[in-house]
């Protein structure tokens, strides 16, 4: 039986490429975007031999580098994330810097923070890695880290500060809290009490709170020591519950609300309305429920928005939308601020990555939806926005998504005026290669 998660356009690309020439753009790319788009995803450079235990979520992370400048796509490159994991099943000379408590894939996110690109997932160290993709070192923060760091930090637009957490499965304690000044010093570690390890691949950033989602999907033990990839299970028992705490780690402790059994793996964004804190988020009535390692199963993920009101101790949920979606996006200079527009990639009937079916924008203050369509045998990734140069409404600005063509078996980066979202790309870059599906990746404008 073929694993679905090496077949397809999950199928593993084996080959590093070396792109630094002008690429074939249908369309004009717009001058203003200089620089480039990296996409991280797992890739495994070693398959299992007994390829039913491999998991989506455990590959080897590749990140893929679009160049843009002067109006033109000026190179593509693909590289591996050079981890000790890596380092192990090629045999080669391992990456510089401390040991890990867990060996990760480094395959989730890729952000710049304080001048360092970081390649990240919530098992282990984030790893910085070199200006041409092809060295890695893990990155401890100058030993100030000593557990692992999520792959969904959050920023914020005015001071510069990064914020991230980490759950540890072997702790106690089983999360921790963190912060980081804009030039890249961790001035902050605080360990939160939780009673079990529980998987939280994100959180909530206002400009005053943080907010923790202890779901319960759970660390099974006897999962792990059976060698499974993904040893968690769908345990409403051991209960749901939103934690939120002062940001800025001063007077009041961590406040814990109990809600139904529900699982998030992505917020869209967070933000302070008077006392209560409006949060949206992509929710699933439950998660790792069928066969362990299963994920989406039966689910309905849907973009649905929470009130959290600390003080009455209640959490009310509105669900914004029925379309099935993930990898939910905005701009990130209004993040942790109020927002208006949202972006997600859309799900088919199938609930599966694979059936990736467009992108979908959000005006949530009209209440109003406009959808992307990419075309026949074209699967769309998640959508990036960065705001133009002259932009200043929120929505001024280009979206771009790595889009998967059947066709000819490879991939583009489709790069979508915003305010005129459903209309055809201002630009199409065709790339040299495939990019299997992947998870998330962050413009890294070339003048900062």
């Amino acid at each position: 039986m073929t694993n679905p998660y090496l077949d397809g356009n999950f199928t593993p690309v084996l080959e590093e490429l070396t792109e630094d020439h002008e690429l074939p753009v249908t369309g004009i790319i717009p001058p203003d975007l200089e620089g480039h788009l990296l996409r991280n995803g797992p890739n495994p450079a070693v398959l299992p031999a007994d390829d039913t235990e491999y998991h989506w979520f455990s590959g080897d992370g590749m990140i893929h580098d679009i160049s843009l400048a002067g109006g033109k796509a000026v190179g593509y490159r693909n590289r591996w994330v050079r981890t000790r994991k890596l380092a192990a099943e090629l045999g080669t000379v391992p990456p510089k810097g401390p040991s890990e408590p867990l060996d990760g894939p480094a395959n989730t996110h890729v952000i710049r923070h304080g001048g360092v690109t970081l390649a990240l997932v919530e098992s282990g160290f984030p790893h910085a890695i070199s200006p041409d993709r092809e060295r890695a070192r893990i990155h401890d923060f100058d030993g100030a880290l000593a557990s692992p760091m999520t792959a969904h930090p959050k920023v914020d637009p005015v001071t510069g500060e990064l914020f991230f957490f980490g759950y540890d499965v072997f702790g106690p304690p089983f999360l921790r809290y963190h912060t980081v000044d804009a030039t890249g010093t961790l001035t902050h570690s605080q360990e939160i009490d939780v009673p079990r390890a529980t998987m939280m691949h994100d959180f909530g950033v206002t400009a005053t709170q943080v907010i923790f989602m202890d779901l319960p999907v759970v660390f099974d033990l006897d999962l792990a020591s059976s060698g499974r990839s993904l040893p968690f299970r769908w345990m409403p028992d051991a209960g749901s519950r939103i934690g939120v705490m002062p940001r800025d780690h001063g007077d009041g402790a961590i406040r814990w609300i109990g809600i139904d059994p529900v699982f998030v793996f992505h917020v869209l964004n967070a933000y302070d309305d008077g006392n209560v804190i409006v949060m949206d988020v992509v929710r699933y009535d439950s998660a790792f429920d069928t066969l362990p390692g299963e994920i989406i199963a039966s689910n309905k993920p849907v973009l649905a928005r929470w009130t959290i009101d600390p003080n009455g101790n209640r959490v009310s949920e509105e669900r914004l939308d029925d379309a099935l979606v993930e990898f939910p996006r905005m701009d990130d200079t209004v993040a942790g601020l109020p927002h208006r527009y949202g972006y997600c990639t859309l799900l088919g009937a199938q609930l599966d990555t694979a059936d990736q079916t467009g992108l979908i924008k959000y005006d949530l203050q009209r209440d109003e939806t406009t959808r992307y369509d990419p075309g026949e045998h074209r699967a769309s990734g998640e959508p990036v926005f960065v705001r133009a140069d002259d932009g200043r409404g929120e929505d001024e600005g280009w979206v771009m998504s790595v889009v998967y063509d059947a066709t000819r078996d490879a991939s583009d980066l489709v790069i979508l005026d915003a305010t005129s979202f459903s209309g055809p790309p201002v630009a199409t870059v065709h790339l040299p290669a495939r990019v299997p599906f992947g998870f998330h990746g962050s413009w890294l404008p070339s003048t900062s």
